[in-house]
């Protein structure tokens, strides 16, 4: 009648597992998630800077070319 637990004792460290994964499999696939993240962030900072730093000074090298 209760939730029993599939996949056995937890493991050596102490973790229990993610579904099929250990633990650390998926801290790393949320931690490449997040860089993913910042990264798009950080280059659309960089392409807003652009396309306003064009409107006063036009011309000259470009930071980001889509």
């Amino acid at each position: 009648m209760g939730a029993g637990r599939k996949s056995g004792a937890p493991l050596r460290s102490g973790l229990d597992r993610v579904g099929p994964f250990h633990p650390y499999l998926v801290y790393a696939a949320v931690l490449l998630v997040d860089l993913i993240g910042v990264v798009l962030i950080l280059a659309a900072l960089v392409w807003i800077g652009d396309t306003v730093e064009d409107l006063f000074w036009p011309g000259g090298r470009e930071w980001v070319d889509f």
